[in-house]
């Protein structure tokens, strides 16, 4: 009786995803959208390096893949949930962007020094410790 090691079992997954990703690039290439079919195309290329690290017993490669496939996974589970519109997804982001947004906007005009600056209420005449000469700059 054969048992089939780790090794043989993720060979078969690897496999197995290839096929399905390829099928799913086919019927992508009929859409229209684009980010799709280069999302499937860098899944082929890190499925075909999981292959080849199962196979050469290359760990760096192995660990890649694994890590790739979390993003993976949790990219499809938020594209399913956004299509469904489970939870309010398409709005959730929108809201999330929009306040990330009036935040990086709100810390530009904190930072940003008017010309008298945020400590004069009034105005000042020039200050006279500067004794710079202004010259043209093409003659």
């Amino acid at each position: 009786m054969g048992v089939c090691s780790g090794r043989c079992t993720l060979l078969f997954i690897c496999g197995m995803q290839l096929a399905c990703i390829l099928e799913r690039q086919i019927f992508d290439f009929l859409g229209y959208q684009w980010a799709p079919i280069l999302a499937n195309f860098v899944h082929i290329i890190i499925v075909i390096l999981g292959l080849f690290g199962t196979i050469q017993c290359r760990t760096r490669y192995i660990t890649g893949y694994a890590a790739w496939l979390v993003v993976w996974v949790s990219w499809n589970v938020f594209i399913i949930c956004f299509y469904l519109e489970a939870g309010d997804l398409s709005k959730l982001v929108g809201f999330i962007y929009a306040c990330y947004v009036l935040k990086c906007i709100s810390e530009e005009e904190d930072s940003f020094d008017f010309i008298g600056g945020f400590d004069s209420y009034g105005y000042q005449g020039p200050q006279k410790t500067s004794h710079l000469q202004l010259q043209p700059m093409y003659m």
